[in-house]
């Protein structure tokens, strides 16, 4: 009951002293104490966050990179398998092509051989009416028009193959 008449320490003073007023007793801290203190811990309360912060960003960001390398690993390998698909089928498709153009040429021979028999057993000899600079001429129009309409000459293979029968037929007959 004594200390209520008691005077406050000077406002310089950092030590800790009782309350002055109120009808009770306590203590009471410098401002500038208070401001080390406030500071303090305002600046250990941002360390706190910025750590948080810190260790979510860094954990997002390995996140990312781990969800891009599995999305780049994905994605090489369904490249991958689209190009062996797009091999298998470009080579059945060449293989395709390549049954087709036999067929095709051995079609042209029986359809040869059976025109030449027709021709025998309806008209006689063939060679008999034909002159010289009118053979193939059918077959040399077809090639000649297939390598000017087409950029790929190989295309033409077909005709150069039945030009060459023509040909060699021609020669045949003609010895």
């Amino acid at each position: 009951m004594g200390n209520r008449s008691s005077s406050a320490p000077s406002s310089s003073s950092a030590s800790v002293g009782e309350q002055d007023g109120g009808g009770g007793s306590g203590w009471y801290l410098s401002p500038e104490l208070q401001a080390k203190i406030n500071q303090d811990f305002d600046s250990h309360i941002l360390q706190n966050e910025w750590d948080k912060y810190r260790a979510s960003h860094l954990q997002r960001h390995h996140q990312r990179e781990s969800s891009y390398s599995d999305r780049e690993a994905e994605i090489r390998q369904r490249m991958e398998s689209f190009r062996e698909r797009a091999r298998q089928v470009h080579g059945r498709l060449d293989d395709a092509i390549d049954a087709s153009r036999a067929k095709l040429s051995d079609l042209e021979v029986q359809v040869g051989h059976e025109i030449d028999r027709l021709y025998d057993k309806f008209e006689g000899d063939k060679t008999t009416g034909l002159s010289s600079r009118g053979e193939c001429l059918d077959v040399r129009a077809e090639l000649s028009h297939c390598y000017n309409t087409l950029k790929d000459g190989g295309e033409c293979q077909v005709f150069v193959q039945k030009l060459d029968r023509c040909v060699t037929e021609a020669l045949r007959a003609s010895s």
